[in-house]
Parts: C-alpha cells; sequence; structure tokens
C-alpha cells in the first residue's frame, strides 16, 4: 500500500519522456524520478522491438549504471513469470494503450534476449563506453590494440618519471634557469601536475604559442609593443617616480620626522640599479599596499611650494601614470616566464605522452581524446561511422547536466547519421537526455552549466531537420522529500540574487511534491562560534583542542543521533522508528570536522559508515608504522626510531625516552641496545625491534605488516590509543601494501617511496542501504538520500583567488590561450576580469551544492555549521536563515548556547527532542571483550592425507610411506619405459570401460566397448584391443561378480575420512573401483591389471593394505555391516576374497 497519490500529470509526463519514437531533452527536479524514467524509457525500446545490442546508455559512475541495469534486468525478469492478465495490465499501464497477445510473449522473451546479447546491454560510463570503442577500432584510432588503462599509482610513477627526464633534458635547461629565478620547486610541481591536467588542451595550444607570429601575437593580449622591453619600462619607471635633483637637495636639508623615511625612500631610489629593489621602492613610495595611492601632504608646505612649484600636480600625475607602466612591467616579465613555461610543459607533456606509449597505457583523459580522433579523423572517420551506424539506434545520457563539452562532441559525432536521411536504419532512432542543471556541481572535471541547454538545441534542430518527434519535458513532482523539505527549498532560491546562476535561464525552482501529506520538517542551529578565551593563562598547561568549534558541533550532532537512537525517535511519515542507517551528514570539504564526528559517534557505540575517502598517510597510525619501516630499513635513523618508541606500538614515556636519548655517545638504537641490558622494558622493545629487522628481509610487505599488527597485536595496541576510528584505516593501509605487492616492486623501500610518491587516498563506495550514519561530501552524495540529513556548513570563505588555476583560460580573438600564473606576485590587470568570472562561476556552483544538499533529504532536514572568524557573508547556513527564519517558530536548540528555528508546514510531525549536550568529548574508550585478548584455540592438525593405492610397507617393520615418494626418479632424468607407459594406459582403459560400461544394457555393452577402443585405443595393436575386450567380458560375465555390476553398485567411489590406528589419527583418502551396499553387508572390490598372483599368500602386501584401509573407512561409517573385500587381477580373471579379520589383523602392525 502506497503512502501518496501519484498525480496523473506526473504518470503523462513521464510517460512521454519514455514514448520509444520520440527524441527527448527532460530537465528534472532532484527526486523526480530519473533513474526510473530512463530505465523505463530502456524498457519500452526493448518492447518496441529494439534489439538489445543496438541501445547505448552512458551514465555518470559504475555505481548508476549497476543500479540501472539491475533495476532493468529485475523489471524484466518479474515478467517472464507473470501470467498473461498480470502482465497485461503492466504492459497497458506502461505503454497507455492495449496490448496484444503478441506483445506479451515478446515481453516474456525479453529478459532472455538481454542475458543472450553478445557484451549484455550497453549501460556503462562514458569512459567505459570510449574504452569498448578504441579497443574495437584501435587500428583508426592510432593506438596499440592491446591497451590498459593507466591507475593512479602506475600513473603517478610515469610522472615522476617524466619529471626525472624533464630535469635533465638538454632543451629545458633555458627554460628551467629562467623559471628558478623566481619560482621554488613546488611552484614548479604545481605547474607541471595543472599541465597534465590540461595535457589535452595545451597540446592544442602549444603549437600555436611555438608558431612564426605565436610570442608577438601572445604580447598583443597584454597590450605590449615590440619595444615594451623590460630595461625599457624599468627607465621609465624609474624615471617618472624619482623626484626631481632641486626637490631632493632641498628635502635633505629640510626633512622632518614625519617625512623622514619617504626621503629615504626616495634617496634610495636616485641611486639603486637593481632590478627588484627598484620596483619595491616605487611600489612603496607612491602606494599602500592594499593598491590605493598614499597620502604626500606630509610632504607639502609654503617652503616645498616655493622650491617645488605645482607639487600636489606633479606628484599626482606620477600616480596616475606608475600604475599603467608597472603593470607593463609585470606583463614583460609575465610574458617571458610564460614562454619558458610553456616550452617546459611542451617538453614534459611529450615526455609523459611516450611513457605512456611505451607501456601501451592510456589513462581517463586518452579515452575521450582518442575517441573524438576516432569519430573525426578524415581517413577513419567514415568508416567507424558505418560501423557505429549499423550498432547503435538509440542513445540515451544519464547525469547530462554533469557532461563536459568533448564528451558532448562525441554524443553529437555518435547521432549525426540518426538524422541525416541518408542513414542505413529505416526505423526511428532517438537521442534521450536526462538532467538538472540545478545539479550541476562538477565544473572542476570540465562540465559547463549551459552545455545542457546548448546541446538540446543543437538536437532539437537535427530531428525538426527530418521531420521526427522532439519533446522538451519538465519533471516538477518530487517523488523523494517531504512538502516541508520542497517548500524550504523553493523559499531559500525564490530571490533573484539566490536563483541566479543556478540554471541557465536563471529562474526560480519549482518543486511539485507528490508527498502531499507526509509530516516533515526543517530545523535551523545557530552557528558554533570560535570562543575567544580558547588559550588558557598558564602557557606551561596542556592546551585542550576539545572546544573548538568543528568538534564542538560534532559532540552536538553526535550526542543528538544517539538520543534519538537510544530514545526511539520515530520517522512520522514512515511510521517506524528512526534507525541509524537513514542518518546522512553532508559537509562541503573533508576538514577536521569529518574524524571528529565519525570518533564521537563510534564513542556512543552509534554505527557509523566512516569517510567515504581515506588519506592515508595523513593518519597518525599509518605514520607510525612508516616510521617502523624506516628505521628496520636504517637503524641508524633517530628520528623514526624516536617517533617508533613513542607511538602506541611501543608506548615509551617521554622520560623513558629522555633516559635513552640524552648524553648517548652512539645512535638512539645503540643507546637502546645498551640500557636493554639492565632495563627490562628496554630489553623487551629491543628484542622486538630485532625480531623486525631479521623478518624485513624474509617476507614481503603485507606478511611484514599482517605479522606487525596481527601476530604482534600492533593493531589492539594502536585502537587503544586513538579508537576505534582507527581500524579502518588500518584495513585500508593492510589493504594497500596488498596492491602495491601485487604491482611486483620488490621490498619495504620501494612500498615507501612508493607510499611518499602516491600518498594514497582510499575512495569507498557507501551503501544506500547500509545501516550505518554516513558522514559524505555533497559531491559524494550525488545520488543518494537519507530520512534525515544534516547539511554542515564549515563558514569558509566560498571562493579565493589562490583557489584559481595557475592555468587561466582567455580570449584572444577566435583563439583561446592559456596564460599562467605562477603566484599572486605576478598579477597584471588582465588577470582581473577572468578571476571575477571564475569568483562568479564559484558563487553559482556554491548555491547549486546548497541545492544539492538540502534535496537529498527524505523527511527532516537540519542545517548547522561552524565558523572559526568572522562570519563569511551568504554561507549556507546565512542563506537559508535568511530565507526560513520569517517562516521558522523558534524551538529549544540541542544545547543552551545554539538557538534553534523549525519551518514545518504539515501539522503531524512533532518537533525533534534533544537532550542537553556538553561540547566534552568521552574521554575513556569502552573496553574490548575478553575474548579479543586471547588467542584463537590451536586446531588439532593431521598430517597429509593418506592415499591407500600409493602405501607401500617396510620390509622389517611396517610402515606408511608414500611408495611414489621411495620409488618415483625425475622423468628428466630417468630413461623412457615404454613398456610401463603401455600399461598404465592400457590398465586406465580397463578402469574406465568397467566402470561406465555396467550402466549400458547388455545388448549393447560390446557395441559401445568396440566403439571406445577403436577410438580412443586407435594407436593399439588390433590383438591389444581384442586382448582388452576379452578380459572385460571375463570380468562382467563372471557370476560371482554380479552384485559388483547391479543397480546397487556404484563405480568410482571417493572416499575420505579419519582412522585410528594403534591409538593414532591418520586422514585417510582413496577411490574403490566399485562398491555395492545391501541391507547388511557391504561389498568392495579394486581391479588390478599387473601380474596376477597364482594364490592368496602371493599378493603383494601393498594391495592388502590398500584394501585394509578401505575397509576400516567401511567399518567407520557402516558399523553394523558385514564387509566383504575382493581383489580381482583382471588378466587371469583371478578374484581373491579377502578375510576381514586378517585385513584389521594387519593394520595392527602398522606404525604411523
Amino acid at each position: 500500500m502506497t503512502l501518496f497519490s501519484i498525480p496523473q500529470t506526473a504518470l503523462d509526463t513521464q510517460a512521454k519522456a519514455t514514448d520509444p519514437t520520440t527524441s527527448v531533452w527532460v530537465s528534472a527536479n532532484a527526486g523526480s524520478g530519473k533513474t526510473h524514467v530512463l530505465t523505463e524509457r530502456v524498457i519500452r525500446l526493448l518492447l518496441n522491438g529494439t534489439p538489445p545490442a543496438r541501445i547505448l546508455c552512458l551514465t555518470y559512475t559504475n555505481a548508476a549504471a549497476s543500479v540501472m541495469q539491475s533495476r532493468i534486468f529485475r523489471t524484466l525478469s518479474n515478467w517472464s513469470g507473470l501470467d498473461d492478465k498480470q502482465l497485461q495490465t503492466i504492459l497497458s499501464k506502461l505503454e497507455n494503450k492495449p496490448v496484444n497477445t503478441q506483445k506479451l510473449a515478446n515481453a516474456r522473451q525479453l529478459f532472455a534476449r538481454a542475458l543472450e546479447t553478445p557484451g549484455g546491454l550497453k549501460i556503462q560510463t562514458f569512459h567505459a563506453f570510449c574504452e569498448s570503442l578504441l579497443h574495437q577500432f584501435p587500428l583508426e584510432a592510432n593506438i596499440a590494440g592491446h591497451f590498459e588503462l593507466l591507475d593512479d599509482i602506475n600513473r603517478k610513477k610515469l610522472l615522476q618519471q617524466a619529471r626525472r627526464k624533464l630535469l635533465i633534458h638538454r632543451d629545458a635547461q633555458l627554460a628551467l634557469k629562467e623559471l628558478f629565478k623566481i619560482i621554488s620547486e613546488n611552484t614548479l610541481n604545481q605547474l607541471l601536475y595543472e599541465a597534465t591536467q590540461k595535457q589535452h588542451e595545451l597540446s592544442e595550444f602549444l603549437p600555436f604559442i611555438f608558431s612564426e607570429n605565436g610570442t608577438e601575437q601572445f604580447r598583443a593580449f597584454f597590450n605590449l609593443a615590440p619595444d615594451d622591453t623590460n630595461q625599457r619600462l624599468l627607465d621609465k619607471i624609474q624615471q617618472i617616480a624619482a623626484l626631481p635633483s632641486y626637490a631632493i637637495k632641498y628635502y635633505q636639508t629640510h626633512s622632518t620626522p614625519k617625512n623622514k623615511d619617504i626621503i629615504e625612500k626616495f634617496l634610495q631610489l636616485a641611486t639603486s640599479s637593481d632590478e627588484t629593489n627598484i620596483i619595491n621602492l616605487v611600489s612603496n613610495i607612491y602606494f599602500e599596499k592594499s593598491g590605493k595611492p598614499r597620502d604626500f601632504s606630509r610632504l607639502f608646505s609654503k617652503k616645498s611650494d616655493e622650491v617645488w612649484p605645482f607639487i600636489e600636480k606633479e606628484i599626482e600625475d606620477k600616480q596616475n601614470q606608475l600604475p599603467l607602466l608597472l603593470d607593463k612591467y609585470q606583463c614583460v616579465k609575465l610574458v617571458t616566464l610564460n614562454i619558458a613555461a610553456f616550452q617546459l610543459c611542451d617538453i614534459y607533456l611529450k615526455i609523459y605522452t611516450d611513457l605512456k606509449k611505451a607501456n601501451n597505457l592510456l589513462d581517463f583523459d586518452d579515452l575521450i581524446e582518442r575517441t573524438l580522433y576516432l569519430l573525426q579523423h578524415k581517413g577513419a572517420s567514415q568508416w567507424v561511422q558505418y560501423k557505429l551506424d549499423r550498432g547503435i539506434d538509440h542513445i540515451l545520457l544519464d547525469e547530462a547536466q554533469d557532461t563536459n563539452p568533448k564528451q558532448w562532441q562525441i554524443i553529437q559525432l555518435l547521432a549525426q547519421e540518426f538524422f541525416t536521411g541518408h542513414s542505413q536504419r529505416t526505423n526511428t532512432r532517438t537521442v534521450f537526455a536526462v538532467g538538472d542543471e540545478k545539479q550541476s556541481i562538477y565544473s572542476f572535471q570540465g562540465a559547463v552549466l549551459e552545455n545542457f541547454a546548448e546541446n538540446g538545441r543543437i538536437i532539437q534542430k537535427k530531428v525538426k531537420q527530418v521531420e521526427q518527434k522532439f519533446e522538451k519535458i519538465q519533471l516538477n513532482y518530487s517523488f523523494r522529500s517531504t512538502a516541508d523539505v520542497l517548500k524550504s527549498v523553493d523559499l531559500v532560491f525564490e530571490s533573484p540574487e539566490n536563483y541566479k546562476g543556478l540554471s541557465a535561464e536563471h529562474v526560480k525552482t519549482v518543486h511539485e511534491p507528490i508527498r502531499v501529506h507526509s509530516p516533515g520538517d526543517v530545523i535551523i542551529w545557530d552557528a558554533i562560534s570560535k570562543k575567544t578565551n580558547e588559550f588558557p593563562d598558564d602557557w606551561l598547561s596542556t592546551v585542550d583542542h576539545l572546544d573548538t568549534p568543528q568538534i564542538c558541533l560534532a559532540e552536538k550532532i553526535a550526542e543528538t543521533i544517539s538520543n534519538w537512537l537510544k530514545n526511539g525517535e520515530m520517522l512520522p511519515a514512515k511510521k517506524r522508528l528512526l534507525r541509524a542507517g537513514d542518518i546522512m551528514v553532508l559537509v562541503r570539504k573533508r576538514d577536521q570536522f569529518v574524524p571528529a564526528l565519525s570518533r564521537a559517534l563510534k564513542l556512543r557505540h552509534v554505527p557509523v559508515a566512516g569517510a567515504d575517502r581515506l588519506q592515508l598517510t595523513t593518519h597518525i597510525s599509518v605514520r607510525d608504522l612508516m616510521a617502523l619501516a624506516r628505521f628496520v630499513l636504517q637503524p641508524q635513523d633517530d628520528l623514526s626510531l624516536a617517533c617508533v618508541l613513542k607511538s602506541p606500538l611501543f608506548s615509551l614515556s617521554e622520560n623513558e625516552l629522555y633516559q635513552l636519548a640524552v648524553q648517548r655517545t652512539g645512535s638512539l638504537w645503540e643507546s637502546l641496545s645498551t640500557h636493554s641490558s639492565s632495563h627490562a622494558v628496554f630489553k623487551i622493545i629491543f628484542e622486538r625491534l630485532n625480531t623486525y629487522r631479521t623478518l624485513v628481509d624474509k617476507m614481503p610487505v603485507f606478511e611484514f605488516y599482517s605479522y606487525i599488527l596481527n601476530n604482534d597485536k600492533g593493531r589492539q595496541k594502536i585502537i587503544a590509543r586513538l579508537g576505534t576510528e582507527a581500524n579502518e584505516v588500518l584495513d585500508a593501509f593492510i589493504d594497500h601494501t596488498l596492491t602495491i605487492q601485487k604491482t611486483g616492486l620488490p621490498g619495504l623501500q620501494a612500498f615507501l617511496e612508493i607510499l611518499s610518491i602516491n600518498e594514497p587516498e582510499i575512495k569507498r563506495e557507501l551503501d544506500q542501504n547500509c545501516e550505518e550514519v554516513r558522514i559524505m561530501t555533497v559531491h559524494a552524495a550525488k545520488g543518494l538520500e537519507g530520512a534525515v540529513v544534516f547539511l554542515v556548513d564549515p563558514g569558509s570563505a566560498i571562493w579565493h583567488p589562490q583557489y584559481a588555476p595557475h592555468f587561466l583560460k582567455c580570449s584572444l580573438g577566435d583563439k583561446q590561450v592559456f596564460i599562467w600564473r605562477p603566484n599572486a606576485q605576478h598579477h597584471t590587470k588582465h588577470f582581473d576580469k577572468v578571476l571575477s568570472r571564475l569568483k562568479e562561476r564559484a558563487e553559482e556552483e556554491y548555491k547549486r551544492l546548497l541545492y544539492v544538499g538540502m534535496t537529498r533529504a527524505e523527511d527532516r532536514l537540519i542545517i548547522c555549521g561552524y565558523t572559526n572568524q568572522k562570519e563569511t557573508p551568504n554561507t549556507w547556513l546565512q542563506l537559508v536563515k535568511k530565507a526560513l527564519k520569517p517562516h521558522a517558530v523558534p524551538i529549544k536548540g540541542p544545547a543552551e548556547d545554539i538557538t534553534a528555528w523549525r519551518y514545518c508546514i504539515t501539522s503531524s510531525c512533532p518537533a525533534p527532542v534533544y537532550q542537553e549536550i556538553s561540547c566534552e568529548t568521552h574521554q575513556i574508550f569502552p573496553p574490548l571483550p575478553a575474548f579479543f585478548h586471547n588467542k584463537v584455540p590451536t586446531e588439532s592438525t593431521l598430517s597429509k592425507p593418506l592415499r591407500p593405492s600409493v602405501v607401500g610397507i617396510n620390509d622389517t617393520k611396517t610402515e606408511f610411506f608414500p611408495q611414489k615418494e621411495r620409488f618415483s626418479i625425475s622423468p628428466v632424468l630417468g630413461e623412457k619405459n615404454t613398456k610401463k607407459t603401455f600399461s598404465i594406459e592400457y590398465g586406465n582403459f580397463i578402469h574406465q570401460l568397467l566402470q561406465h560400461l555396467p550402466n549400458y544394457p547388455p545388448t549393447k555393452r560390446q557395441d559401445y566397448a568396440q566403439f571406445y577402443l577403436n577410438t580412443k585405443a586407435s594407436h593399439w595393436h588390433k590383438t591389444q584391443r581384442e586382448k582388452a575386450l576379452h578380459h572385460i567380458w571375463t570380468i562382467l560375465d563372471n557370476p560371482d561378480l554380479k552384485p559388483f555390476f547391479s543397480n546397487l553398485s556404484h563405480a568410482e567411489v571417493a572416499l575420505m575420512g579419519i582412522v585410528k590406528i594403534n591409538g593414532k589419527e591418520q586422514m585417510v583418502s582413496g577411490q574403490i573401483d566399485r562398491l555395492c551396499i545391501t541391507h547388511n553387508s557391504v561389498f568392495f572390490a579394486d581391479f588390478k591389471t599387473g601380474l596376477s598372483p597364482e594364490n592368496d599368500t602371493d599378493i603383494k602386501q601393498h594391495h592388502l593394505l590398500q584394501m585394509a584401509l578401505y575397509q576400516k573407512l567401511l567399518q567407520t561409517i557402516y558399523p553394523d555391516k558385514n564387509m566383504h573385500a575382493l581383489l580381482i587381477y583382471i588378466k587371469k580373471a583371478k578374484i581373491f576374497k579377502l578375510l576381514p579379520e586378517k585385513l584389521d589383523a594387519l593394520l595392527d602392525e602398522i606404525i604411523v
């Protein structure tokens, strides 16, 4: 039973969007069922007769592709089991028309067709599609056919190799010399990193800058004349900035305390020849730090006017002329630096590209670029389009607002044959895209807000030209959130300053709730501010950081959640108790707040999924483990050893470390060795560290750290000190050691080097259905939802120039050029417009992030935050508070010092209940269960299973030993024994026939046996085949052996078990040739194809021992049945019945 009814208009809109004969551009609000619409469209395309292989559905993430595919398969599999009436109802509702019998039959077959289609339904990410396309056309794409994707570890490895090669490259030395005049190594690394990020854009731009007139055009962008050289501009600046000589003479004799400092600077300027000093002096003399003209009134007097008439006017003229000249001077310097940087990037990117080619690797950017090349290249594009024209009829694009411009180019190229009128297809081919501009939050991956609508217009124009159907559809109805949440969103984005940039058309949001009567609410908590008296008066006392705003808010949220779960907080809309899995905490960035909240929740025993990303090398536990590795590799590393001794692994106190370190004559390790002879604690530590030093040469990295964390209780010690949140960090670390180990890089030293280079970040997919509190960024929460959502505002600046990329893209006529901005000191007015636009874009995306965060909530939304300084204007919390406070009512907050407001338009939702929350954290970790400290009991170990068929006996005293081990000879060294090889083959064929012939009627056994031997033993002589048949019929026709070939018998029966021999347990494993079990007896037989003994006294002892072991196993299984053992020698058809007592007696003589 549903809790709400769906309006017919919503159903009609969805049906129009899923029409398989229409190209559709869907703009959908958050929670409006985008995935549902996309899934239904795929299903309707299949129902309409489209082969599964001709549908291409592109999604943004692998998780989204998996969800969509599972929904489609679940629907289609359900259809295959429904009766006609049920299926007819579903299909009629889906297609909004009656369906015939043929349609029902087709619907039932869709599941099988989708499964049997080679490659399955093409529901994949953009990069996965490009990869598959390139594997299909490697020659046309000019790449290796067996290329592999470049993972993060190998990518960083290649970049390091490229950097090393760059630094010693002959053609890079002049550029490096020029750059290192003003930049640091960190700036160089930043330059190379951004060049890699923009490798393909720069590869298109660099040929222009190095063309014949490229540098001149680049200078023209900065309005530089050909004669605007560095020295000429410097001379002009110094000339204009200097005081007249007569003025200097006057002020030298008439300077006052007020103007003495500035006169000194004028004197330095007149005599200085240092370029940097001249520029600094001019800037300091004439301008404030903020850039405003300096006040020179202290230089003005009646006497100065007599010496220097019009002084005020001339100073003002200088202050007007100098900014332009100083900016031009900066531009000249910047052009020189840019040319050097571009030369360096050009060499670096070529080296990086060559390294990828040498290793047959492509990165994700390469996949897009090579696919574009494949579809655009004149030589191959027509052939590729011809092949694709036969393979794709319908393109569906999910999360289209996050598609970057080059991906849109691929979509347009794939679809260009759809609407030309010359395609091989006679059926209607469509393009479908669904997205929400308000959720475009991936600009850092190249997404452009306006592209969604712009590409929709392009597709619409093409569709109309061929007179096909095209629809633009708006999905306003939201199935996820309650009316309270949706109305609060509309109120926040009602004002023009808030909805500007929310969409390309700059319009306010309109949401229609499906859950009209479902109770919900929106709560606003006041921001927690930094306390003014954070540090104690006594600077020697310990500084306690527990009252920082981040930790204080984390404690309040954790205590609130804990109380809800303990006291049974209800979800009125769902008519059940709140669970941990219903709660999401969304943040803008992963700062101190995230681990603080995770720790606070775990201390209260609230299930928490942990962070969605883990920076391994920043966690103190991983740093300790790395320090241990550095020490065992180099025992003279005193700092690493000191870190290890202070770590949870050894927990030395300050006094104990002081005792070791102070007044030592050698290294810290030598001091520890000396003290170990007289100090029990030091002795234990010394011995353990020595053990680690021994193990590091014997164990791979994974086993080494596993020993420390598990065998040596390192994990237990770290968790006891750092808390349970360290557990998942250690899990991620030990997994990473295994990942690195699989790359084939040997040893701990290589592992440490990779860790220091890579600084790995572990990405974790948080399950939507997990029963744990989820903490993640708003970006990571895209597509997810929670009944209760905490949206945390960090109170930080929305944008800062330092966030801007160092490569700024600008327009030069009809070209796009890049300008490299090394640092803030190299700023010119040409950057202002670009930076201003970047700031505007960042502020717009900031509001779209707020929209995404608010719309994750189903029933309850809580907006809260913290600030470490004075409040930043227009933060999330301020925008929401300003919009909702006039419509909200004050309620009790989570603490006395926090004011709260509640917005609610449904009357049936009770306000949340808070208990008084202190800002103090729990300092005592809950004790681990007692069993955690106990070792798992060692299981009794059994010897290697004994096979009766290969067991021999000793002549002097019967004992177990494998015959093959005693008598085997290396096949390499041994002589070839053709006779022995034939005997083994002969025996195997006899056993095979005796196994299978009893399953055939007696009248057909002769034909089957003859056919088998003629096929499998055709290389035998005819007489050998006849001899084999004779032996077989002799056995099968023997009346004494009929029980073994009856319906009650079994062939080749495997047995395995433990038998007690002389009081000792022995594992036995064997295979009985024939076994027959009756109501009171067990008959078992073993066939032998070797030489037959004349009588029972001549039977080989190991044959008897084999039967004795079989009997012992069978007696264990059937203790109440009589045993009948038979040895059958086939060549002479001799049958020996073995007495059970004799076999038991033989076992009694065995020494295990």
